[in-house]
């Protein structure tokens, strides 16, 4: 029996986790580099951490943005902040240095932790509704447990064997690996290339206006629809209404 799965990326599109990122690789980046953590934040920092957020696609890439603002630089195209994050080098050690920064944070404090992931109104009812379905699945770069946690908090239930951790591999390879011949997907995002690399026929893709993108997104890649915030509801309908199959 074929199946329509939906996919929802988690950062940009569930949850505003740009203060849990900025804290924790603000913490990654000076435990990585070795030198003291300042007494106070600079004017400003957070926002232009803010306006190269659009470019990530990985949780390390977090701490690349810290280099950049630390050594005064500005990149405002993805092309300079893929050469910018070749030049890093050591990404496992970048990915370990992060994670361990924000498991010591929700460690240590983990209602300051919480306190940092936004989760948006107007997806919180809607997934909730939808947790119990085998059929919706949440995939993000973030690790599932993390998500996990964040959701809880939030009062949704949603199974870890339903959070997907990206990892090494790419989104749109994941959902090849779980789409039946039969099936079809739709998939969630606001980061242009994991929607760009869905070539496959069977998946639909929409871009999150309410994410974290660049405005010219829109206008380099009208090929991919945008759904905003009002019409999300609209989108999920068929999740929302129909009955769910059989053994969910």
């Amino acid at each position: 029996m074929s199946r329509r799965i939906l996919f929802l990326d988690f950062d940009g599109v569930i949850c505003d986790s740009i203060d849990e990122c900025f804290v924790s690789s603000w913490l990654a980046y000076h435990r990585r580099v070795g030198i003291p953590q300042p007494s106070s934040l600079a004017v400003g920092l957070r926002r232009r951490f803010a306006e190269m957020r659009p470019f990530i696609r990985s949780g390390e890439d977090y701490v690349v943005i810290q280099r950049l603002l630390a050594e005064g630089r500005v990149v405002s195209t993805q092309a300079e902040f893929d050469a910018a994050l070749a030049a890093e080098g050591g990404m496992d050690g970048l990915k370990e240095v992060f994670y361990a920064a924000r498991g010591g944070l929700l460690e240590s404090d983990r209602a300051y932790w919480l306190s940092l992931n936004r989760v948006y109104r107007e997806v919180r009812g809607p997934l909730a509704r939808m947790a119990d379905r085998d059929d919706v699945r949440v995939l993000s770069t973030k690790k599932s447990e993390f998500i996990v946690e964040i959701l809880a908090a939030n009062g949704i239930s949603l199974p870890i064997d339903r959070v997907i951790y990206t990892g090494s591999r790419t989104k749109a390879g994941i959902i090849a690996t779980m789409l039946a011949p039969a099936d079809r997907a739709l998939l969630v995002d606001d980061q242009i290339d994991h929607l760009l690399a869905c070539t496959d026929p069977r998946v639909e893709v929409r871009l999150a206006l309410w994410g974290y993108i660049r405005p010219e997104w829109r206008g380099q890649h009208p090929q991919i629809p945008a759904v905003g915030l009002d019409a999300l509801e609209a989108l999920l309908a068929p999740w929302l209404t129909r009955p769910r199959p059989a053994g969910a």
